[in-house]
């Protein structure tokens, strides 16, 4: 089955001379699911320093008070609420940062690879991340607008955001993305890719995605089955997005931008939830429609809406079946 007409990160991935991974799937998804606990702990392990405090302090506090009352789900309901809180939302993304550091170091040193086996190519990473961040605007745009056309969205006008606060939110984006991209599709689709077929590599990682996002807030398959269920089919369907996207490339860059680009856009642009949390300021505020769920993914936010599901499928049939365009053959030299 052939996804793409371009084969550069493939080839790339499976001619290089030093990539320790086993050849067994079952093996690589183990071992990656070992490194994913090592990366979350890396990027959780600097914030819960910052908030341990407090934490502790509150929790001294509500167990005096309520006694015997006092339980441990409550400590961690109040640790949830802590993180959503937007002033903390920079400090979460910037941490981040550690894993693409631990995926890189991980991918160097253990499977002993060269950062272009990531779809790390240098030489035009700039024209490759522009392109990337006008192309998830785009993207996410189109999903707004078909949402609003559907009823699903109110359009509530501007908003007084500081410029400066979007701008150290998007470099926290810029991390964030970064981060995510490194690890599904730069470490784990590569390390498929290296013995197994492109669509079983994007596939698998796609689906690892969607699973890790599964405890967001917003997802909750016994209350509200309908949004759990699109908002699980479309982050999947963005991690083929993605997938395809670098495999199509050959480069990581422009699946960094577009992942940044989507979810700033998302909270601090069109003011909507991010994968169920709340970014702060934004450009422009849209409200959900109460009662239309499919149209604009409920208390999960619009990744979880009908008008996601279409945007994607589209985008993902396109990059399946639209040719690339040809370089142009340079002429033959005149024979003597």
């Amino acid at each position: 089955m052939k996804l793409i007409n371009n084969y550069t990160l493939t080839d790339t991935v499976r001619s290089a001379k030093t990539f320790r991974t086993p050849k067994n799937l079952i093996l690589m998804i183990l071992i990656f699911a070992g490194i994913f606990l090592i990366i979350s702990m890396a990027e959780s392990m600097p914030l819960m320093v910052v908030l341990m405090p407090s934490l502790l302090s509150w929790t001294i506090e509500q167990s005096q008070l309520l006694g015997e009352n006092f339980t441990d789900a409550m400590i961690y309901e109040h640790l949830a609420n802590m993180l959503t809180d937007p002033s903390l939302m920079f400090a979460m993304l910037l941490c981040t940062g550690f894993g693409t550091l631990t995926a890189i170091i991980y991918c160097r040193f253990a499977e002993g690879r060269k950062l272009r086996t990531m779809g790390f190519r240098g030489k035009d990473f700039v024209p490759q991340y522009l392109v990337g961040l006008v192309a998830g605007f785009a993207m996410f745009s189109l999903i707004v607008l078909l949402s609003w056309a559907m009823g699903g969205l109110s359009a509530n006008g501007l908003q007084n955001a500081a410029a400066g606060g979007l701008i150290v939110m998007f470099i926290g984006y810029v991390v964030q993305g970064m981060s995510e991209e490194v690890i599904f599709r730069g470490y784990f689709m590569t390390t498929i890719l290296r013995y197994h077929k492109p669509w079983v590599a994007v596939l698998i990682n796609s689906i690892g995605f969607a699973l890790v996002h599964g405890g967001n807030p917003g997802i909750d398959l016994f209350h509200n089955p309908l949004i759990t269920i699109l908002a699980m089919i479309n982050l999947t369907l963005f991690g083929v997005t993605a997938s395809l996207w670098m495999l199509r490339t050959g480069s990581i860059w422009g699946a960094c931008a577009i992942h940044s680009i989507w979810n700033f856009v998302q909270g601090n642009f069109y003011g909507l939830p991010v994968s169920g949390t709340n970014s702060g300021d934004s450009v422009f505020s849209f409200g959900l429609v109460e009662g239309m769920g499919w149209a604009n993914g409920g208390a999960f936010g619009i990744e979880a809406s009908l008008a996601t599901t279409i945007v994607l499928g589209v985008i993902i049939a396109a990059l399946l079946f639209v040719p690339s365009p040809k370089k142009k053959e340079a002429p033959a030299e005149v024979q003597a």
